[in-house]
């Protein structure tokens, strides 16, 4: 069953990106609590609570961002007081999970892979271009890359070669004409791999893109 938090968590999200896609300057993207506890009552019914807790746990998975300012004032007395100015905004990671695959995405290993563990491997960046045509494929495979990352079911070595295959797989959707064989072997390794951790949702969402690549 699907959690029912999620809806709160996606309303949140898409409010912040659409904040973040009008605003005139980075400073404007920033929405006080109050003003997004307004804005899902009003849209979504939510209540306050729900809206504080899952922005909270949105927040703590890095798709948003709490922005603190430091602010001085003068109070009537003459004296200067410190306060703190709260705004929150969606984060990079936030905006690659609602966009199409873009450039500039970096998905990043080494923070789910423990590369020590595992003999002549290092992390030296991950920047995937890929072809327009085949953007939605893209995206799947970034949603697999992150689950496979996250999967506690699999260990390092099981994780970095399969986000490995998918990057390669990535790396063939930047050419016009992808080689039907090399991508007919990734993605056999890749749907093995997935399918084996539970996934089998996700492979069925890429197999029906991947279909026509390899047919």
């Amino acid at each position: 069953m699907a959690n029912p938090n999620d809806a709160v968590r996606d309303g949140l999200l898409r409010f912040l990106y659409l904040r973040h896609q009008r605003a005139k300057s980075p400073k404007s993207a920033g929405v006080k609590i109050r003003d997004i506890q307004k804005a899902m009552r009003e849209t979504h019914g939510y209540k306050q609570e729900h809206v504080a807790s899952n922005l909270d746990y949105l927040i703590q998975k890095g798709w948003v961002r709490e922005i603190v300012e430091n602010r001085t004032f003068i109070t009537k007395a003459g004296t200067t007081q410190q306060a703190e100015r709260r705004s929150y905004k969606i984060s990079d990671v936030g905006i690659d999970r609602l966009q199409a695959a873009s450039t500039y995405q970096r998905p990043p290993v080494g923070q789910h892979v423990n590369i020590t563990n595992i003999k002549g491997v290092t992390v030296v960046g991950n920047d995937n271009v890929v072809n327009t045509s085949f953007t939605d494929l893209a995206q799947v495979l970034q949603e697999m890359r992150r689950t496979m990352l996250a999967a506690p079911a699999l260990d390092d070595e099981a994780k970095l070669n399969v986000v490995a295959d998918v990057d390669s797989l990535q790396g063939q959707l930047q050419k016009p004409s992808p080689s039907k064989e090399l991508v007919k072997s990734l993605w056999g390794a890749i749907e093995k791999v997935v399918t084996g951790a539970g996934f089998g949702e996700l492979v069925v969402r890429a197999a029906k893109m991947i279909g026509p690549l390899i047919g």
